[in-house]
């Protein structure tokens, strides 16, 4: 029952759910390796679950890929050393995902989690259904993948452009992630194979918040998305595509990139 409860804690539809993000110890350095750390969390950067049996693909600044394995799996996160040989940015991606079940209560689809009602809040207070919320037989099941896309970016002592990496959901920022600072209107572009993202959803959060407390940001239908940050500090950025709960389920992907907003340069 104890991974019962911790699947629908990390992968159900809940108001406190866990999401995987990537992000390095440092943004921008001039050291020759710095640590990086994976992990599922509840708060933003708040690491709480590790993601096991993942690989890394790092871009480097002239654009050659190498896989990385973690070197060190803890009970909260996956962590590994990246080598930084030459000067420029190094992008950081990665995918995990997991098979979610649908059925139809109430003319909705929702995720559908085999849990006992006694180890789950009342139906009155989550957003997905158990076989106790059915009168009789359970509904047939519709099999998804949710997948998400983990990426960040590291600059050694300069920038150099970010790589594009095998995301479904491409994020194209007209400012270089690792240059944004606070108050500065940022432009993203979000497509999904090679086409813009008319249906986009893009959610933010800064360190410590929770889902509940992402902020959403208007996309128009050319997936175009304008944003501003108040404080300098680390921010998750969370892009998908709007579900229609009465729609049949498919599969559904996720772009999530951490990134540091810069406090602005004093005179």
């Amino acid at each position: 029952m104890k991974n019962a409860l911790l699947c629908t804690l990390l992968f159900c539809s809940v108001a406190q759910a866990h999401e995987p993000y990537v992000a390095p110890l440092a943004y921008h350095t001039e050291n020759t390796q710095v640590p990086v750390l994976s992990a599922y969390a509840e708060q933003a950067f708040h690491p709480e679950y590790a993601i096991k049996d993942i690989s890394f693909t790092v871009f480097q600044p002239n654009q050659t890929q190498t896989t990385i394995q973690a070197q060190k799996h803890l009970e909260s996160a996956t962590a590994f050393d990246l080598k930084l040989p030459e000067k420029g940015t190094y992008t950081i991606f990665a995918k995990t995902s997991y098979p979610i079940e649908y059925v139809q209560h109430n003319h909705q689809w929702k995720i559908f989690a085999d849990v006992a009602a006694d180890k789950v809040p009342a139906l009155s207070e989550r957003d997905y259904v158990i076989p106790s919320d059915f009168k009789g037989k359970v509904p047939s099941k519709v099999s998804t993948v949710r997948e998400w896309s983990i990426q960040s970016y590291v600059s050694k002592d300069s920038t150099s452009p970010v790589a594009v990496t095998p995301a479904p959901i491409q994020v194209n920022f007209k400012t270089h992630p690792n240059q944004i600072t606070v108050q500065q209107l940022v432009q993203l572009q979000i497509t999904q194979a090679d086409k813009a993202l008319a249906h986009a959803e893009l959610m933010v959060r800064a360190q410590g918040e929770l889902e509940q407390q992402a902020k959403s940001t208007p996309v128009d239908v050319q997936g175009n998305a304008t944003l501003t940050f108040a404080q300098a500090g680390q921010y998750l950025i969370e892009v998908s595509e709007k579900v229609d709960a009465k729609a049949k389920p498919k599969n559904q992907y996720y772009t999530i990139i951490s990134l540091q907003v810069n406090a602005p340069k004093t005179p």
